[in-house]
């Protein structure tokens, strides 16, 4: 379940070294332009809190009447940053003079903040507190990340017809959300892309999956796609293949991609060639032999 649907409402910058304010100025400005409701407390090496990191830290968490799940931190303060995390708090370690610190227990390291924006941050804040990211919203879908209430919603896709083509769930849900967890804890956390939720964004329901992996063997990624019964046909498909390929081009600078299909599968050969992927042989997927399309004219 997700531990937190609140939102951010508040982010502190406690910074215990002589850096640049002009760093914290382009940062803040930057992230007002996003979102100009957001709270900034800024506590730098002349106007902090007296004490250690760990103390300011404290009593802006306990004295300023907010759930820390609202709050995004970002310190040099190896003491202050755990202390953050322990509240519940989300925290990111700034880097800036501190390539030693090791940050233990955060998630995330800053090393350029004036660079920073307030989809980055808010980002960070959300894979604190287990809430799916939004990858894309497209004229009739949503693309996000799967969460665990999705199990159950995940058999419906995978009908007879499906099972032709593409490796269903495990048969017992414990097991497919034993491994949908690790999935979720691994693969979007370190890689920030894998197999996401197609959702109808009229009704938020479940209709297919889509997304960008790595197979052992191969140089480029590879996209994945399956659409559940009775969504098929109406181009739901090639609306979201073409968005994670836009996707994974802007974000990750994924210039090439390759597919794999069964020959007879004639409505996958037909959205691969749609959207410009060309047959270069075959490729040994699961114990069968697949097509392999590689899209390489990326603009």
């Amino acid at each position: 379940m997700l531990k937190n649907q609140g939102k951010l409402s508040h982010i502190i910058i406690y910074v215990d070294q002589n850096l640049p304010k002009e760093d914290f100025s382009s940062f803040c400005t930057n992230v007002r332009s996003e979102n100009d409701g957001i709270e900034f407390t800024y506590l730098c090496y002349d106007n902090q809190i007296p004490g250690d990191g760990v103390i300011a830290v404290k009593k802006i968490i306990n004295g300023g009447g907010e759930d820390a799940g609202s709050l995004f931190i970002i310190t040099d303060s190896e003491s202050a940053a755990e202390y953050a995390v322990s509240s519940g708090a989300a925290c990111a370690g700034l880097m800036s003079g501190n390539l030693r610190k090791s940050f233990s227990g955060v998630l995330y390291c800053i090393e350029d903040i004036e660079f920073m924006t307030y989809e980055k941050i808010f980002r960070m804040w959300q894979r604190y507190h287990g809430i799916p990211w939004t990858i894309a919203v497209t004229e009739r879908l949503v693309i996000m990340e799967h969460s665990l209430d999705d199990v159950a919603e995940l058999y419906g896709l995978y009908d007879d017809e499906a099972a032709k083509y593409t490796e269903a769930p495990y048969d017992d849900p414990k097991d497919e959300a034993e491994y949908l967890e690790r999935y979720i804890k691994n693969q979007y956390r370190f890689y920030e892309f894998g197999t996401w939720a197609l959702r109808l964004r009229e009704n938020n329901k479940l209709i297919g999956r889509a997304g960008i992996n790595l197979r052992d063997g191969y140089d480029i990624p590879e996209i994945g796609y399956i659409i559940g019964k009775g969504y098929r046909g109406q181009g739901y498909a090639k609306e979201a293949v073409s968005s994670v390929i836009g996707y994974g081009m802007e974000e990750f600078g994924f210039d090439a991609y390759m597919a794999f299909t069964k020959e007879r599968n004639i409505p996958s050969v037909r959205l691969l060639e749609s959207l410009g992927f060309e047959k270069r042989g075959h490729g040994l997927i699961m114990g069968s032999e697949h097509a392999m399309y590689i899209l390489t004219k990326m603009q």
